[in-house]
């Protein structure tokens, strides 16, 4: 097969050579030059393999690779993604209305439903595994599917239907899914968590989703004379930087520096400033944050700590401190590009990892302590660089219990939920202290150490340590009588922060979302530190003076 040079890579060739001018004088041979070997070997591999491989998978495959090797963030969009990429920005498409987790199986499971939508309304349940689909008489396997093929399948016309087969535990059920218009909302839940203490829970930032925040504090400001707010943005992995900008006006008013972006093309800093007036000044503001708060959510966070508006709790925040932006390509294709970094009011970056500086092994770096650069907050507080938000005040996860992050990571709790929810669909939700912990160890004696037998058996394996050897030695199994006393010594040592989160994960299958919020809110302890600052104005002015 004859492989022909794509006129759409001629033409951004050309492109990219004449908008380039003089700042490419130097480097234009050079990058003649690896084209020309490209498009040479493109043409030889088209040509003379021995087995017969797609142009577009080469050219496809080529991308990934020269992509891969900046950053994650910088990806090329075919045209159905490009088209899923748009709707996810505006936040409205024809779909079912769920997000779904990969295990250590090849099948989706879903994680999330969301209320009022086609899963939820044909009774699809948190923890269903989705094994297959049927489009058009024909029956699709779902397994090693990726995420984007399965929205592919779940994504369409609102109005249309489909059926899936999901397994419920041992059980087989095959559903009809009717699609509708969903429309993402940004902010999931707003009230009160103590006598005239607001909280607004923020999880993405999508378009408008400053119109709600604002909405939101205005309702709250309307029924109470309202002391503070919690703004959580916990797990809010971003979006929109123009709605980070607008939502810290809220707090400090017009004609504020928010953030800086600094790239390559610049031919300065593009600065990010308020423009309106604040709707709560003065109000006492906490910001909750953990390793899933990520760009937009480090934005405002960031930039409300530089100005020493708001005091930042929880964990470390994730570290991105990169822009991108969308270029529109040939054939309805696009890509997403980082062309900047973006910088606080005190001057700081906070991106964690750096790729332009990698390891041996091709891994992005982390700057130690002793080289991050220190500046300053508006009162004199030393802040750093290249680590994320640090906290003013630090929340230890799961209240420093090492075992429940384990036992989260290792999804012992999300499984034992689904299968408690299923036995147990009249229990009262007011009284599960008394059952839910010795139904849960019972499952972790059960489960656990199969589980960590066979982790332990992987990580072996992936050492490349002789196998046969290690059992010769007695060492390839585990000790299950020390699992299990180790287990028991857990659960024990644990019991508060472990029985808070087997509430919520039972309530979160069995409420809706209103309810849900009021419930876990109750016993969320980090929620309870954030009403105890709050009632302490003290305790910020000492913390935002420090």
């Amino acid at each position: 097969m004859t492989i022909k040079i794509p006129k759409w890579l001629l033409l951004c060739i050309l492109a990219f050579v004449l908008n380039s001018g003089a700042r490419m004088a130097n480097d234009l041979f050079e990058f003649s030059k690896n084209l020309e070997i490209f498009a040479a070997v493109y043409k030889e591999v088209g040509d003379k393999y021995v087995d017969e491989v797609p142009p577009g998978k080469l050219i496809k495959t080529a991308i990934s690779s020269m992509l891969s090797s900046l950053d994650p963030y910088t990806v090329f969009f075919s045209e159905y993604q490009a088209e899923e990429a748009l709707i996810e920005r505006q936040g409205e498409y024809g779909g079912v209305g769920c997000q779904v987790i990969y295990k250590k199986n090849d099948y989706p499971i879903i994680s999330e439903v969301f209320e009022g939508f086609a899963f939820d309304k044909a009774g699809i349940k948190i923890g269903d595994m989705v094994t297959s689909i049927q489009k058009e008489n024909e029956s699709i396997s779902l397994k090693n599917k990726s995420q984007e093929e399965i929205f592919q399948y779940f994504r369409g016309a609102p109005n249309t239907s489909f059926e899936i087969t999901v397994l419920r535990g041992n059980q087989s059920l095959t559903k009809k899914i009717t699609r509708v218009n969903v429309t993402t909302k940004n902010v999931p839940y707003a009230g009160f968590i103590s006598s005239n203490i607001g909280y607004i829970k923020l999880d993405e930032f999508g378009q408008k989703c400053s119109d709600e925040i604002e909405s939101e504090l205005k309702k709250l400001q309307s029924t109470s004379e309202l002391k503070g707010l919690v703004l959580d943005l916990r797990n809010n992995g971003g979006g929109l930087l123009n709605e980070a900008v607008d939502i810290v006006r809220l707090f400090v008013g017009n004609n504020k520096l928010v953030v800086s972006l600094k790239g390559k093309n610049e031919d300065g800093p593009k600065k990010w400033i308020t423009s309106g007036p604040a709707i709560a000044p003065d109000l006492p503001l906490v910001i909750l944050v953990n390793k899933n708060s990520a760009s937009a959510s480090e934005v405002v966070s960031g930039s409300l700590q530089d100005m020493d508006r708001a005091v930042i709790v929880g964990q470390n925040s994730f570290g991105k401190g990169l822009v991108q932006n969308y270029s529109n390509l040939p054939y309805r294709t696009q890509m997403k590009i980082t062309t900047a970094r973006y910088y606080t009011p005190s001057g700081r970056c906070i991106q964690k990892l750096q790729y332009n500086e990698k390891d041996e092994n091709g891994k992005a770096t982390v700057k130690s302590n002793q080289d991050k650069l220190t500046f300053k907050t508006s009162n004199g507080r030393t802040v750093y660089d290249a680590g994320g938000i640090d906290p003013d005040v630090y929340f230890p996860l799961f209240d420093g219990a090492n075992f429940v992050q384990w036992i989260d990571k290792e999804y012992f709790i999300f499984d034992w939920a689904n299968q408690f929810s299923q036995n147990n669909q009249n229990i009262n939700l007011q009284n599960l202290d008394q059952t839910i912990l010795p139904n849960f160890e019972q499952f972790l004696m059960k489960t656990a150490p199969t589980v960590m037998q066979k982790n332990w058996q992987s990580h072996l394996k992936k050492q490349g340590i002789d196998t046969t050897w290690v059992e010769q030695m007695g060492l390839f199994s585990l000790d299950e009588k020390k699992i299990l006393t180790v287990l028991s010594n857990g659960i024990k040592n644990s019991r508060e922060p472990l029985l808070a989160q087997l509430k919520m994960a039972v309530f979160k299958r069995n409420l809706n979302k209103q309810e849900f919020y009021n419930q876990s809110l109750k016993i969320d302890s980090e929620i309870k530190k954030c009403i105890d600052i709050i009632l302490a104005p003290e305790r910020i002015k000492a913390i935002l003076k420090q």
